[in-house]
C-alpha cells in the first residue's frame, strides 16, 4: 500500500503544480483610479511650479522697475537742484543792476524805488 500511497501522492502534486503553471501570471497593474491619482498629483505639482516661478518672475520685474524710477527720481532731484541753484545765481540783485547799467544804460534813482512785498 504504500506504493499506492505514493503514487496517488504524486498525481495530486502533478495536478496542483499543472493548475499553477496554466493560470496566465498576473502583473502589478495600475488601475485607473490611480492613474487619475497620479495624473492629478503631477498635474498640480507642475501647476504649483509655474505659480511659483510666475510669481517670482513678477516680482523681479516689478523690482527692476522701482530701481529704474528710483534712479530717474535721484536724476530729476539732482537736476531741479542744479537749476535752484542756477535760479538763485541769476536772480542776484548785484548781477540784475549790473545787467541794467552796463548792457541796457540804465542807472538807478533812489527817489523812485518802491519796495513791494508780496
Amino acid at each position: 500500500m504504500s506504493n499506492l500511497a505514493r503514487q496517488f501522492e504524486t498525481k495530486q502534486n502533478h495536478t496542483i503544480s499543472t493548475n499553477v503553471q496554466n493560470k496566465p501570471l498576473r502583473k502589478n497593474r495600475i488601475t485607473s483610479g490611480e492613474k487619475f491619482l497620479y495624473f492629478t498629483t503631477i498635474f498640480g505639482i507642475v501647476f504649483a511650479t509655474y505659480l511659483v516661478i510666475s510669481t517670482y518672475a513678477s516680482i523681479y520685474i516689478t523690482n527692476s522697475e522701482i530701481h529704474s524710477l528710483e534712479r530717474s527720481i535721484n536724476e530729476q532731484i539732482t537736476n531741479n537742484e542744479a537749476l535752484q541753484l542756477q535760479v538763485t545765481e541769476l536772480s542776484a540783485p548785484d548781477r540784475i543792476l549790473q545787467i541794467a547799467k552796463d548792457q541796457l544804460g540804465m542807472t538807478l534813482n533812489d527817489k523812485n524805488v518802491k519796495v513791494v512785498q508780496n
